[in-house]
């Protein structure tokens, strides 16, 4: 599908030109006040092929936090961890119409593993002496899995997200109530943040999305780095989940599992072909990149990237 380079780069210099008229359209996240110090029209994208192949624009040198993308880093490591269905039975696999971050899609669990609910018990079943340890394999995953050995922990974004964390911190505590977990609620959310607070390039993105698309493997030494059976389960979430309450009708119209994260990036699977991202700072009210989302559905239709066509 993605064999002509010069076609390909053609056609994705087309979609992007077409995004263009969705600039200006959306907010970048105010809630944490770290994420208003970027330049709102930002922008970069990019496409790695499963044989390893990247397609690069805009900003490529760019760094920014993963925010809500680190739920695809974290639930992997506790399907590592834990048998997968011990997991699914303390976070369930339902879209919901509620907010991310909200308190009511808990019943006697969290809805799915990317709202924040979801998310934070996922995080609580990650294994490591201590939060340290905990944090150093997350982050350690995330450089392998990217191929981006510069990512770190973006100080700056963990402190603020920390000094405005009262919804989450509401939400430890909940879970912790309802015995969702056990371990200590502050802990577990300090280690949360501190992975939604990990640093990337728009490659490093797209390389996780290519791996996945892989079934897997590396794209370029072709080491196992994620079992295939939880590569399954990760995309499907995805698919059905990954776009908060929008992801029923981007599905639909977009037909690439993909997950974003309030920082204004969005990463996409197309199995066996590529994984894409795009970093767009400005949101619509459900959190996702305005630009980056219509981009990926314009990029979908004009390389066939559809998975349901």
């Amino acid at each position: 599908m993605l064999y002509n380079r010069e076609l390909i780069c053609e056609k994705l210099e087309n979609a992007i030109e077409k995004s263009k008229d969705y600039i200006g359209m959306g907010e970048p996240a105010s809630y944490i006040p770290e994420l208003l110090n970027v330049d709102s029209d930002n922008f970069a994208f990019s496409l790695v092929t499963t044989n390893g192949d990247a397609f690069n624009f805009g900003d490529e040198n760019i760094v920014f936090s993963i925010q809500s993308i680190s739920k695809i880093v974290d639930l992997i490591i506790a399907l590592t961890d834990n048998n997968p269905q011990d997991v699914y039975e303390k976070v369930g696999s339902e879209p919901t119409k509620y907010e991310f971050n909200s308190l009511v899609p808990i019943g006697d669990r969290a809805a799915n593993p990317f709202i924040n609910a979801g998310a934070i018990t996922t995080t609580s079943m990650i294994f490591g002496r201590d939060n340290d340890e905990r944090f150093e394999r997350i982050l350690n995953f995330y450089q392998t899995i990217s191929d981006f050995k510069e990512s770190k922990l973006m100080e700056d974004v963990f402190d603020s997200e920390m000094k405005t964390t009262d919804r989450n911190k509401a939400i430890a505590y909940y879970l912790k109530s309802k015995n969702i977990f056990t371990a200590n609620p502050d802990e577990v959310l300090e280690l949360y943040i501190k992975s939604c607070s990990i640093s990337s390039d728009i490659e490093g993105l797209a390389t996780m999305g290519a791996v996945l698309a892989n079934k897997g493997y590396a794209v370029k030494n072709r080491d196992m780095l994620v079992p295939e059976s939880i590569v399954q389960i990760v995309v499907s979430q995805m698919a059905s989940c990954g776009m908060y309450e929008n992801s029923g009708d981007y599905l639909m119209n977009v037909g690439i599992p993909s997950k974003s994260g309030v920082s204004g990036a969005i990463v996409g699977v197309v199995p066996g072909v590529c994984g894409l991202a795009v970093y767009s700072p400005r949101l619509d009210k459900t959190g996702n990149s305005v630009r980056g989302k219509e981009l990926f559905k314009i990029i979908s239709q004009d390389l066939g990237l559809n998975i349901f066509v």
